[in-house]
C-alpha cells in the first residue's frame, strides 16, 4: 500500500490515468475499485485529504480505524476526466466476519450494542444482505456551487445501483450531520435508530449512526415524493452528460 500522505499530483494522475475509460467524453465519470489494487489509493487519498482538514484526523488514526476492515472495502471514486485527479469517494464495507465499523462503532460511542438498537428500531436488518457505507467524501474544491451536489449524489446513484445489482437489500452508516440532512433534503431514504442521538465521532462534533432499506415499497415512496431523485437513485439515468456512470458489467463478481 503507498503511504497516500506522500503522494504528489504527479502519482495521483499517473493512478487516475489508469483508471480513466479513455474513450470517455463526460467531465467526470465513476469507477469501483478494489482495496487491494494500487489504484484504491485514489480513494484513500480523498479519504486522508478530507479527513484531516474537516475533522482533524491524521492518516495514522484513520489507518488504525480502518485496518480491520481493508480486506472487505472497495472504493466507489469519482474521477475528473480533465484534470485526472479523483474528486470524491465512497467506502464500502461488505459482509465479512469482522462486521461493519458503522455497526460495531455505536457499543463504544454510543453506549449500547448494535442489536439493542436495531431491535428498538422495530429492523429485522439481514447483515449478509448488507453493505456499510464507512466514509464519503469529496474534495474541497469539488463542494462549491458549481457542482450542485454532483459528485455526492454520483456516489449514492453508484451505490444504489451496485446494490440493487448484487442484490443487497440495506446500508448501513454513520453520518456526519451536515451530510445527514443533505442527503435528507434529497430525499435519499437514510433513518436514525430509535433513541440514538448524534454525538461526537472521529473528530466530528455531531454524528449519527442510520440505516436504509432499499425495498419496493421505499421505491415506490420515493418515486412519488422525488422523481427526479427516483430517476437518479433508481433508473441510474439524469447526470449525464456531466458526469458518466458506474459500469455494472461484472459488478457481482467484484464485489463476492
Amino acid at each position: 500500500m503507498v503511504d497516500t500522505g506522500e503522494l504528489k499530483d504527479s502519482d495521483i494522475r499517473r493512478l487516475a490515468r489508469r483508471v480513466v475509460d479513455p474513450s470517455a467524453a463526460e467531465p467526470f465519470g465513476v469507477y469501483v475499485l478494489r482495496a487491494a489494487e494500487p489504484d484504491a489509493e485514489l480513494g484513500r487519498f480523498v479519504e486522508r485529504t478530507v479527513f484531516l482538514e474537516t475533522f482533524g484526523n491524521t492518516p495514522e488514526l484513520l489507518a488504525d480505524e480502518y485496518a480491520p476492515y481493508e480486506p472487505t472495502s472497495i472504493f466507489i471514486c469519482v474521477i475528473d476526466h480533465l484534470r485526472l485527479l479523483p474528486a470524491g469517494v465512497m467506502r464500502i464495507l461488505l459482509p465479512s466476519e469482522v462486521g461493519f465499523k458503522s455497526l460495531n462503532d455505536i457499543e463504544p460511542w454510543w453506549g449500547e450494542p448494535a442489536r439493542v438498537v436495531i431491535r428498538r428500531t422495530g429492523l429485522d436488518i439481514d447483515l449478509e444482505r448488507t453493505w456499510d457505507i464507512a466514509t464519503v467524501a469529496a474534495m474541497a474544491e469539488y463542494r462549491g456551487k458549481a457542482m450542485a451536489g454532483l459528485i455526492s449524489i454520483g456516489l449514492y446513484q453508484a451505490a444504489t445501483m451496485m446494490a440493487r445489482s448484487c442484490g443487497i437489500e440495506w446500508t448501513v452508516a454513520i453520518l456526519d450531520m451536515p451530510v445527514y440532512r443533505m442527503i435528507r433534503k434529497l430525499n435519499i431514504p437514510f433513518f436514525g435508530y430509535k433513541g440514538v442521538p448524534p454525538l461526537p465521532y472521529l473528530g466530528s462534533p455531531s454524528n449519527l449512526p442510520v440505516w436504509c432499506h432499499i425495498s419496493p415499497e421505499e421505491e415506490r415512496r420515493l418515486a412519488l415524493s422525488n422523481p427526479k431523485m427516483y430517476q437518479i437513485l433508481i433508473e441510474g439515468t439524469g447526470l449525464e452528460p456531466a458526469l458518466r456512470p458506474v459500469d455494472l458489467r461484472g459488478i457481482e463478481s467484484l464485489v463476492a
